[in-house]
């Protein structure tokens, strides 16, 4: 049916998303402290090299009835990303770039980890705007404008949120010790996913069934972590040590 009045081609046009009247721009230290509070991480990080945020240009509510307000209340800043120097000592790098920073003059090899390697230490979105992609779209604005051959990353939640990855940098993940992948691999023959580790409360409901995953997963568990732990404990450790393992992220710039 094609829309004849005005307000039926008005109701007609697709909504727009409110991401869209976003942009990316060089930002501050001040704009870091902004949303700061919202990263489980209390502490700021070791170095600030650069700063990026995503910024709606409408007013804040301070912004909008406080004209002569600072520069970090004159707008919403909805998401920041920090870029640091590298830590001088990461397995998986080593692993990733082939030993290029393994030297026996360690200052000569840490002055050209610091020349060439940029860490994204820090990604915070604002809770009001999260899951509309906001940390992928700064991730990828920050390779898109790279100052150095490689950009790295390292995510206590990569196997859960992996949104390095998804903006285009390329996973590294540790060897498991076998007793962690027997762990992974009798979830997976029980029926469980490795991300439903997160709500404990709910897989420990899950293990308490009289079904035979069920006692198939009781028994991997009491056997990976120990008959003195109850089932709460040994799925909180589980969660802690399967879950929240740590990725590492590389990304090789172009130059």
């Amino acid at each position: 049916m094609i829309p004849t009045t005005l307000r039926e081609r008005f109701e007609s046009l697709p909504a727009p998303s409110p991401a869209e009247a976003l942009h990316a721009r060089a930002g501050s230290r001040c704009d870091y402290k902004t949303l700061a509070p919202f990263h489980y991480l209390r502490h700021e990080p070791f170095s600030i090299e650069r700063v990026l945020v995503l910024e709606d240009p409408r007013p804040s509510v301070a912004g909008r009835f406080n004209p002569q307000s600072g520069a970090c209340e004159a707008s919403s800043i909805v998401a920041v990303l920090i870029e640091s120097l590298p830590a001088l000592g990461c397995a998986l790098r080593h692993e990733a770039l082939g030993q290029r920073y393994r030297w026996d003059d360690r200052r000569a090899a840490a002055r050209l980890l610091n020349a060439e390697v940029r860490c994204i230490s820090r990604v915070v979105v604002h809770p009001q705007w999260r899951g509309l992609g906001l940390a992928v779209r700064l991730v990828r604005s920050a390779l898109a404008t790279a100052t150095t051959p490689y950009t790295e990353a390292l995510a206590a939640m990569g196997r859960v949120h992996p949104f390095f990855e998804r903006a285009g940098m390329t996973a590294y993940h540790r060897w498991p010790l076998p007793k962690d992948q027997r762990l992974r691999d009798a979830m997976q023959y029980a029926g469980f996913d490795l991300w439903e580790l997160a709500s404990v409360q709910r897989m420990a409901a899950n293990v308490a069934r009289p079904t035979p995953s069920a006692e198939l997963l009781k028994r991997e568990l009491r056997r990976w972590a120990g008959g003195r732990l109850t089932v709460q404990q040994q799925l909180e450790l589980a969660r802690d040590r399967l879950l929240c393992e740590p990725v590492y992220y590389l990304k090789r710039n172009e130059s």
